[in-house]
């Protein structure tokens, strides 16, 4: 799965939120047993695994549109 890398929350941190969070996701998760993947900072991130797919922020949302857009049309050939 993708998340935000701690280095895209720094920002969040100190020019919004001015305070700490108290974890970071991609940290957290790995500590839970997750795979996570992050990608370039504030650059579009997407991963498709099988049914799964996620993007790391924001400005993954066309990406993660257009991947769900391909899974559905390969479901729907399928049937």
């Amino acid at each position: 799965m993708t998340v935000y890398s701690a280095s895209e929350e720094k920002p969040i941190e100190d020019n919004i939120l001015h305070g700490k969070l108290y974890f970071y996701m991609p940290e957290t998760l790995n500590l839970a047993g997750a795979k996570t993947n992050v990608g370039p900072d504030f650059e579009p991130y997407v991963i498709e695994d099988r049914e799964l797919i996620t993007g790391q922020n924001p400005r993954s949302d066309h990406p993660i549109a257009a991947a769900l857009i391909t899974a559905l049309n390969r479901d729907r050939a399928r049937a």
